[in-house]
């Protein structure tokens, strides 16, 4: 029982710490004084509780301990998502894994979602999704920055064999929400072209396109109409 106690109060230690660390390094943009404000008191309340134990109650422990996990798992989460403007201070990497057809750009997972329709009609085509390059990532992390937005996901599309006029693609882009204004730019002989976005739903983009290329989904604080 003392051992499982004193790893409980490490635990406890080691989220104390990395809430602290978390609220130096965070600005107003990226983090709500509320919301850090209820799990600070949260971890307080657990010490207090587990100092007040007496009895070598395993059940109570366990409690305990499943509730500093699911703690530093908010913790986590206040880290890795960002709600405000101006690009990030570091730029994601994107990845994709062999044998898959999807892109995990710092944690966020992106593939087709939907059928396609080509040309106005539903169809079986499937796009293939890929990382871009480096360059092409730091591009759009710059894109970004300069709409006021902070970039949520990078990738390239492509369908070997099959051409299109117009396709209107359904992207899962996992982290996105409902109400979020999700900007999509298409990179076109070395410039960013904003397409237009036909739907944004709970970890979905719809978006209209003329071509294949690299796509940069930008999250900003509103939402410009295209025409066109």
């Amino acid at each position: 029982m003392k051992r499982i106690l004193a790893l409980t109060l490490s635990m406890v230690m080691l989220i104390s710490s990395s809430l602290c660390v978390f609220a130096a390094e965070s600005t107003p943009a990226t983090t709500t004084g509320g919301d850090q404000g209820s799990i600070s008191r949260q971890v307080q309340d657990l010490i207090d509780k587990i100092e007040k134990m007496s009895t070598d109650n395993e059940k109570e422990t366990q409690e305990l301990r499943d509730a500093i996990a699911a703690l530093t798992r908010a913790v986590n989460a206040k880290g890795s998502h960002s709600s405000g403007g101006g690009g990030s201070k570091q730029t994601p990497t994107a990845s994709t894994p062999s044998n898959s057809n999807y892109v995990n750009f710092g944690g966020t997972v992106t593939y087709q979602g939907g059928k396609i329709e080509i040309n106005g009609g539903r169809s079986n085509v499937t796009f293939t999704i890929a990382a871009p390059s480096s360059s092409v990532i730091s591009s759009a992390s710059t894109l970004a920055g300069k709409v006021g937005g902070s970039l949520v996901s990078c990738i390239s599309t492509s369908s070997p064999g099959v051409g299109f006029k117009t396709a209107k693609v359904n992207f899962y882009v996992g982290g996105v929400q409902n109400g979020d204004n999700i900007a999509v730019y298409q990179n076109q002989n070395g410039t960013w072209v904003q397409l237009p976005v036909v739907e944004i739903r709970h970890d979905h983009v719809v978006v209209n396109m003329t071509r294949h290329g690299d796509i940069a989904f930008v999250r900003v604080p509103v939402l410009a109409s295209i025409t066109g």
